[in-house]
């Protein structure tokens, strides 16, 4: 069915009740306004920026982003090389929803569940898995070739709980015959029982051509992997891009160096202001991806790495009827803006799944109850669940809390399983199971239509 493309000043007027005006570019810095002569020099710090020449009073418009310049650290600045202490407790009190559980099973679509090659490993996870009210998991790391073959086997009697899924690999992928060796290895996985396949942000950002130039999601030699997906019907996990961030230069005026990341001197991980290609480029590469493969089915990480332009989310979700996203480590970023982000959510309901980017050594408090609680509840000022820790504690991409989405039952049904099963049938009678032992009726999932079968099969 055609989507209607997301306006998001009318969104943003839809929340405030106010005027939409169109937006445009502004020249002023986001800095303060330089002060004049008979006062002193005011400090750098940042403001506002005012609307442009032609948005009404009361209107609303978006501001750009920031310039690489505006963050660029000032001239001769180093990294202090000081760990970033745990966020203070707060000592405002506010309302707290008692939250112990999910309101319905969810489907988690992003799960790193390493070592799951014995019965106890299963174990563990599966209790973890009902002491949260997690329905089902999509582990990530199933790997390739034995040690698949491992997890898979081992995985025989919790495939009702654990969908494991092949993991992609760039190695060798400049040798002659690489794609259709891999595609290979993707149908034999498939065959042996992985239901889908996760491809890490290598591509855009690690693996590189012999002109050391990276390789992006539409290179040619990726088409016979993306086909393969496509042929099996399973769903493709792919991570591509990163946070905004850390396309930016280091430095104060960078959120995700307040935050916490690259404190240490000299610490540049994971920063590719000068070392890699730019977001714009990884961004066009996904469309091509996704125009060239109309009958694949991509499920985009962590919102697609587009949370930071609702808009050009919008967009990308109304020109691709075969992308969905997934909310893992987006959540610091949902619940600093939740009025507008629910709003997002309950028009893309049919988009959305739900993730975490977890693993079992994450602690059931700290990390996997606050997603319930941003998600359905609409508790204020509450620890996020960072998705990375610094040394000392501090969430590494947030330093501040958020509020909670509270979304409506039909959506918050659709986000944690009803969307997930259309990827996941197998998953679907278990779902029901749960649901029926929690005195709750299951909410109706179209069904996908059954893939041809391959030839020679």
């Amino acid at each position: 069915m055609r989507r209607r493309s997301l306006s998001l000043l009318s969104l943003a007027a839809g929340l405030a009740g106010v005027v939409v005006a169109g937006s445009s570019s502004l020249q002023s810095p986001m800095s303060a306004q330089a002060p004049s002569a008979a006062r002193p020099k005011a400090p750098d710090v940042p403001v506002e920026r005012r609307a442009p020449a032609g948005v009404k009073e009361g209107g609303t418009w978006v501001p750009p982003m920031p310039t690489m310049e505006e963050v660029a650290p000032p001239a001769g600045w180093q990294q202090p090389g000081e760990e970033v202490p745990a966020m203070p407790l707060t000592l405002l009190r506010l309302p707290r929803t008692n939250i112990w559980r999910a309101k319905y099973p969810a489907v988690d679509f992003h799960v790193h569940a390493r070592g799951l090659t014995s019965k106890a490993a299963y174990d563990e996870l599966v209790a973890l898995m009902d002491d949260i009210g997690m329905g089902a998991i999509v582990n990530l790391n199933g790997g390739t070739g034995a040690e698949l073959d491992k997890v898979l086997a081992e995985g025989v009697a919790y495939k009702d709980r654990v969908a494991n899924f092949i993991t992609f690999s760039a190695e060798g992928i400049n040798e002659p015959g690489w794609s259709q060796k891999f595609a290979a290895e993707m149908e034999r996985a498939f065959k042996a029982g992985a239901q889908g396949m996760k491809v890490h942000k290598t591509l855009g950002l690690g693996a590189k051509n012999p002109d050391g130039s990276f390789i992006q999601a539409d290179d040619p030699r990726l088409d016979p992997i993306w086909d393969m997906a496509a042929r099996y019907d399973r769903p493709v996990m792919i991570h591509l891009s990163d946070s905004i961030g850390r396309f930016y230069p280091i430095g104060p005026k960078n959120e995700r160096y307040e935050a916490g990341l690259w404190h240490q001197k000299g610490d540049e991980t994971n920063n590719y202001f000068k070392t890699g290609p730019s977001n714009d480029v990884i961004e066009r590469a996904r469309e091509n991806m996704h125009r060239k493969h109309p009958k694949t089915r991509f499920v985009n990480a962590h919102m697609a790495m587009l949370y930071y332009d609702p808009e050009k989310l919008a967009k990308f979700l109304d020109m691709y009827p075969n992308a969905d996203i997934e909310l893992s480590a987006t959540f610091q970023d949902l619940g600093r803006a939740p009025r507008f982000w629910r709003e997002f959510l309950i028009k893309y309901q049919d988009r959305v799944l739900f993730g975490t980017d977890g693993s079992q050594s994450r602690g059931a408090d700290e990390f996997w109850r606050p997603h319930w609680r941003t998600l359905e509840t609409l508790d204020e000022y509450f620890a996020h669940p960072a998705q990375v820790r610094t040394p000392l504690g501090s969430p590494g991409h947030g330093r501040w809390h958020i509020s909670g989405l509270g979304l409506p039952d039909a959506v918050l049904r659709k986000i944690y399983y009803v969307n997930a099963l259309r990827h996941l049938p197998a998953m679907r009678a278990s779902i029901e199971k749960q649901m029926a032992a929690r005195g709750l009726r299951m909410t109706a999932t179209p069904r996908r239509a059954a893939p041809a079968r391959p030839a020679g099969e």
